[in-house]
């Protein structure tokens, strides 16, 4: 009796022990499924940048360009840009925009001479302009990557000497 009696006890202590570990891996699977997927993540950042610029806050759009496009345009001179761009020239104080899903693509670069970032997500952003001029829209692809423990956005320069020259 007394040794039945001890079975039934490490009976009890083995099943609780499967139940925790059960219950701790559906946890940590659950929890696994239920976060942000990397696509996700690159996408708010894109939609990030583009609501800083929709309020003609380009300073921080800037903050979060990838350090490729932050070595393209110092930061004063790209806010100068844009705002000359999009508020004089344009004529808009603002715009709407859509992004569409992201695309995870593998060893792409910004440039023929940029190094190779080993994975991107593309995402298709369209501008909304309401102008003087008419309406228009912007239609760009648009890349984040994963740097320095944050998303950061690129544009392609992907050849840009064949669009320049073909004018």
């Amino acid at each position: 009796m007394v040794r039945r009696r001890r079975r039934i006890g490490a009976v009890k202590v083995v099943l609780g022990g499967l139940i925790i570990i059960v219950v701790w891996m559906t946890w940590i699977n659950a929890s696994r499924m239920f976060s942000p997927s990397d696509s996700s993540k690159a996408l708010e950042a894109v939609e990030q940048f583009y609501k800083y610029e929709q309020v003609g806050d380009f300073g921080s759009a800037w903050e979060l360009f990838h350090p490729f496009m932050q070595q393209r345009f110092a930061k004063s001179d790209y806010i100068q840009r844009r705002a000359h761009i999009i508020m004089q020239d344009f004529g808009v104080r603002t715009f709407e925009f859509h992004t569409g899903t992201p695309k995870r693509i593998s060893d792409w670069r910004m440039s023929q001479e940029a190094e190779l970032i080993a994975e991107v997500y593309e995402i298709e952003v369209t501008e909304i302009f309401h102008s003087p001029y008419g309406n228009f829209r912007i239609v760009q692809p648009c890349f984040a990557a994963y740097f320095s423990g944050k998303w950061t956005l690129l544009w392609s320069y992907q050849n840009e000497l064949e669009a320049v020259n073909s004018d």
